[in-house]
């Protein structure tokens, strides 16, 4: 969490500016304690009143607080932050008030103080306050175990575009962006080695160098708007003055105002009034749903507290009970009752506030990559002089050979369908014969082929021929097989490591984490038995969860291997879980020509294995076996059915 504090004046300002709900989604005051008044306004006009009998103009101390993107932080965590940082600059017991702001989808935190003892009447001294808040910064980094900036870690490593909070709100209000503005900045500066260098690059991109009435040196832009230079560039004055010369001799705001007229207005991009109605919307409903919430919440406090003063005793009972010291009892449970009450609320608060977070940067997610501003999508038109044909099947009999073994068919048949019947057979010898009166004789003469199988106990009573049977028998002797051999668990260690670091890594990218299924699923991957299955609908998260099981597998130091029935699911397994994968195909190839790329005690995860037949299955299952490694299956049962035959 980064904490950022200056000194301030000017209170009715700065309560206007913490109460703005145009620039934010949500504001919420959560806290006025030490002030006589009960609101934001009067709270700090009271500070302004006490410091008028001291020479302090800046009687105020604001602190931001920052914490890291889409982490979770709870009301507790932000006030024990404040509660830090009020210990370390020295002002506990000054009276102070808290606000929440939420906008696009992050939340933080301001809080500010009196500097004003009002025993001694005079300001709090806050010696080196930017240090001590990065102190308190660095602590709970640590303490929370996020992910600490490395400007935290080493100042060397700093991010040269990171601007200030004041810099963010200009830019902010002058519908700029703040990094590419300032590497605008930084870019004309690296790029010049005098005044007149400068001058001229900054007059390139819509600036005029000028002398500032309390900065030494400001560029001016066309609508009028005053830059800081030393804060633009990342340069300190003196390094400014050494370049430039002195600031005596530039021309002041006033007189540069007139020559604005001839840059070059700045780029900014249009608003999207469609993008701003979705925002609009979403806030008012989300505004409109925390009002409703609140309400709720009172009422139901409000009927729990007339509960139980209900339940107090009263008159003789009461005088008896205080009498015999049992009545504190009766007291002390109601204040365990509130207690517990207003930690129901806090926790449901919470979560209506993660929610409404996830949503608003669900939005911002969208509105960024431009969708809400594509009312129609256009479709592809085909070219009218494309031939839609589709290729021949590939005949691998010949009429002859049929009308000699019609049983031939089977074989086909089988390897399409793993359960078929009459129409079957009657569809596939239909693209060798003709003639309707040799079809029906070939095909009563394929049914009595001893090859063909009639299965029992299904609906139907479809058939198979004996191969397919033997073929998934074997394939469940494999699996039994498979289940029953351990030795390739993954240490409790190495899968905590890995799924904490995927949850860190879901929070910074959208707020989220993994869910208990997909906990469950990854803990049964990375068991001890030899074959594993994971079975989840397109989007449930199954890429998600081999990336975490990856994590642990090459923490663990075990070899992965990734395949899939085509390359382009190959390819999309590698990108997602960063497991290097190859076709089944391709696979099988390496095994006929002597190549062995799996070895014992590695691990071949095939994606989307509905989609592969039962005799691929068997070999690839087999091989493993013999080999001794570990075979996990992913996959998706609303997928296409196996391009071979396949159960």
């Amino acid at each position: 969490m980064i904490l950022e504090g200056n000194e301030r004046g000017y209170g009715a300002e700065l309560a206007q500016h913490l109460l703005n709900p145009r620039d934010n989604d949500h504001v919420t005051v959560h806290a006025i304690e030490g002030f006589v008044a009960d609101d934001l306004l009067g709270a700090f006009a009271e500070a302004e009143a006490i410091s008028g009998a001291t020479q302090c103009t800046k009687y105020l101390f604001s602190l931001s607080l920052n914490p890291p993107p889409n982490e979770p932080v709870s009301i507790e965590d932000f006030e024990a932050a404040i509660a830090a940082a009020e210990t370390k600059l020295n002002l506990t017991g000054q009276p102070r008030a808290i606000v929440f702001h939420e906008k696009n989808g992050r939340r933080h935190a301001h809080c500010v103080w009196s500097r004003i003892h009002a025993r001694r009447m005079n300001a709090i001294n806050l010696p080196h306050c930017k240090r001590k808040l990065g102190d308190v910064s660095r602590e709970l980094y640590r303490q929370h175990e996020w992910k600490m900036p490395p400007g935290f870690v080493d100042q060397a490593k700093r991010d040269p575009l990171n601007v200030s909070r004041q810099e963010a709100q200009q830019a902010s209000r002058e519908k700029r962006d703040r990094k590419a503005h300032k590497a605008m900045f930084r870019l004309c500066w690296e790029n010049s080695d005098s005044r007149g260098a400068f001058a001229a690059a900054l007059k390139e991109q819509g600036f005029v160098l000028a002398q500032g009435k309390q900065r030494a040196f400001v560029a001016i832009d066309a609508d009028g708007k005053v830059w800081s230079l030393s804060r633009w560039c990342g340069v300190k004055p003196k390094d400014l003055r050494v370049r430039l010369g002195s600031e005596d001799d530039l021309p002041s705001i006033e007189d540069v105002l007139g020559e604005v007229s001839d840059l070059t207005p700045p780029s900014k991009s249009p608003p999207s009034p469609l993008q701003d109605l979705r925002r609009s919307e979403l806030v008012a409903r989300q505004r409109k749903e925390r009002a409703a919430f609140l309400k709720n919440q009172e009422e139901r406090r409000f009927k729990e507290r007339k509960a139980q003063q209900s339940r107090m005793p009263k008159g003789l009972r009461a005088a008896f009970l205080r009498m015999t010291g049992r009545y504190q009892t009766f007291v002390k449970d109601a204040e365990a009752a509130a207690k517990a009450a207003e930690t129901r609320d806090r926790a449901e608060q919470q979560k209506l506030i993660e929610t409404h977070l996830a949503e608003r940067r669900a939005l911002a997610r969208e509105l960024k990559r431009g969708n809400s501003g594509k009312l129609t999508r256009k479709r592809a038109v085909p070219d009218p002089r494309q031939k839609l044909e589709t290729p021949p099947d590939q005949k691998l009999f010949s009429k002859a050979e049929l009308l000699r073994n019609p049983a031939l068919i089977l074989d086909e048949v089988s390897k399409l369908n793993a359960r078929f019947d009459r129409t079957d057979i009657l569809r596939a010898l239909a693209r060798y014969l003709d003639d309707p009166l040799v079809l029906s004789k070939a095909a009563e003469t394929a049914l009595k082929s001893p090859q063909l199988v009639r299965v029992e106990g299904t609906s139907g009573n479809p058939l198979t021929t004996r191969e397919m049977l033997n073929t998934e028998k074997q394939l469940q002797d494999i699996a039994q097989s498979m289940l029953g051999t351990s030795g390739f668990h993954v240490n409790e260690i190495h899968i905590k490591a890995a799924m904490k670091r995927q949850d860190a890594a879901m929070r910074q990218a959208f707020g989220g984490k993994l869910s208990n299924e997909q906990r469950a699923a990854i803990c049964d991957v990375l068991g001890g038995s030899q074959i594993a299955c994971v079975v989840g609908l397109a989007g449930a998260g199954k890429s998600t969860m081999l990336a975490t099981a990856m994590d642990a597998w090459k923490r663990q130091g075990v070899t992965v291997h990734g395949a899939a029935l085509a390359g382009k699911a190959a390819d999309g397994l590698e990108s997602a879980s960063s497991i290097q994968s190859r076709t089944l195909a391709s696979l099988e190839a390496s095994w006929e020509n002597g190549y062995e790329p799996i070895s014992k005690g590695d691990v071949l995860v095939v994606d989307e294995a509905g989609m592969i037949g039962t005799r691929q299955m068997a070999r690839v299952s087999s091989k493993l076996e013999k080999i001794g490694a570990k075979l996990v299956l992913v996959g998706d049962p609303d997928q296409l059915q196996p391009i071979e035959a396949g159960r």
